[in-house]
């Protein structure tokens, strides 16, 4: 979905070209499952007129709008994964600043629908803390001078207990060190990082440490491999992306393994990979590594589908409401 309306995309195609798809690819290239989210920090809702939580509820409905005319299904709970005929999305956030702001929110967000949340994007929030700025620094000023402690605070951890009871998918994808170890030490569910990189391979900011990948592993989650690159940095070809996928499936198991584009979500993607059409283009060189055609197919979907049949189990049933503090 383009989170960003078209002025602001025309606008900023003029700095830099960002690569852009609809949901119909999803048709098209065979994709049958994929996470569609809004983005609920300031990078997401501050231009907009309205709230910051009207802001995300917008941007719900129009994923959801968007998702009806492509004929893409929304789906909540694990069987509709599995029964789903054609493709389908589950909708998500980046960024749960909303719930920060106001814990009551979670509810209402599963109501809607959701069922993963992101804690952070790029900017601290009143749950955790983030591993990279939107400018490219390592977390934010306010950790480095001492001004604010990393990690999740106990508001998060209570969240993080109320996203396991309702079943919702917590993703990491933007949290530093200290966030992404204790929400995997607290968390009762699998957890993921759905797009990043291994520093163990590469060292860039938006990566991961071999301690976070043991400890999402741990939980039973898995590591999403983002084949995109901003200029010079993190990865750039092909052969980068196999050597961050052989690194962690040595360190934690190729079961820990899934991709994740964030198509529509970044400025560029490494050479080699284009999208969505280009899927196989990342197994061939995964193969050309030694995984084998099980392996492939787990890292490209059924790896992230287990995850995601794990933690949905039970989103189908009523979930009573329990407000957090």
């Amino acid at each position: 979905m383009s989170i960003i309306p078209g002025w602001l995309r025309a606008l900023g195609k003029k700095a830099v070209s960002m690569p852009s798809a609809p949901l119909s690819v999803l048709r098209d290239e065979h994709v049958n499952l994929s996470v569609l989210t809004a983005v609920g920090d300031p990078l997401g809702t501050r231009w907009r007129s309205r709230s910051p939580w009207s802001a995300v509820v917008d941007q719900l409905s129009a994923a959801r709008a968007e998702a009806a005319a492509a004929g893409v299904t929304v789906v909540t709970e694990a069987a509709s994964i599995t029964h789903s005929s054609g493709p389908a999305v589950i909708l998500g956030v980046e960024g749960a600043d909303v719930v920060g702001a106001e814990p009551d929110r979670l509810f209402e967000l599963h109501e809607m629908g959701v069922r993963v949340l992101g804690l952070v994007h790029y900017s601290d929030n009143k749950l955790g803390t983030i591993g990279m700025s939107a400018f490219g620094g390592r977390g934010t000023r306010a950790v480095r001078g001492g001004r604010r402690s990393a990690g999740l605070s106990p508001l998060g951890k209570e969240v993080v207990a109320e996203m396991n009871r309702l079943d919702m998918l917590i993703d990491l994808a933007h949290a530093d060190f200290a966030t992404t170890m204790s929400v995997c030490e607290h968390s009762t569910a699998p957890v993921v990082s759905s797009h990043t990189g291994v520093t163990g391979a590469q060292d860039f900011p938006r990566f991961i440490s071999d301690a976070e990948v043991e400890a999402i592993a741990a939980t039973g989650g898995v590591i999403g491999l983002s084949p995109s690159r901003i200029g010079s940095y993190a990865m750039q070809d092909l052969d980068d992306f196999a050597r961050h996928a052989a690194h962690v499936a040595q360190l934690v198991g190729v079961e820990h393994l899934c991709v994740g584009t964030d198509m529509n979500g970044v400025i560029g993607y490494l050479d080699g990979f284009d999208g969505p059409r280009d899927l196989p283009m990342l197994a061939t060189a995964l193969a050309h590594t030694g995984f084998d055609a099980a392996e492939v197919r787990g890292i490209l979907g059924d790896n992230a589908l287990r995850v995601l049949k794990t933690v949905l189990s039970h989103s189908g049933q009523p979930v009573p409401q329990h407000r957090v503090r």
